[in-house]
């Protein structure tokens, strides 16, 4: 089985649904696009690749999701080919999660004092 973990900042606001299985019991599904910049130390263009995670804990997850959170998402990289309206066949790429961690500093809003 082929596992990725990818540390990144999540680039829109997660979104929660409710999708169908086969048996017609409904499972949480929460999707989201996160920005992988690279290493630290080497100047590279952004990467955006779609998150899906799914079960219980997704519709919880989702309300922490926000654009700008640092996270680190581990999963399965899948792919879903397509035809285009133009008839191009495309090749789309994504990661279903198995975990996903908050690993952004907690923000403190300006002007607010630390207790500690």
């Amino acid at each position: 089985m082929n596992t990725i973990s990818v540390i990144g900042k999540v680039n829109r606001d997660a979104m929660a649904t409710l999708v169908k299985n086969s048996d017609g019991a409904e499972t949480p599904l929460v999707s989201f696009t996160l920005m992988d910049t690279g290493l630290p130390y080497m100047k590279s263009d952004p990467m955006f690749i779609e998150v899906n995670f799914m079960r219980e804990p997704a519709m919880h997850l989702s309300t922490f999701l926000k654009k700008g959170k640092e996270i680190m998402v581990t999963g399965c990289l899948r792919s879903k080919t397509y035809v285009t309206q133009g008839g191009e066949k495309k090749t789309k790429y994504f990661i279903s999660a198995d975990y996903v961690l908050l690993t952004g500093q907690r923000q403190i809003k300006k002007g607010a004092q630390n207790e500690n």
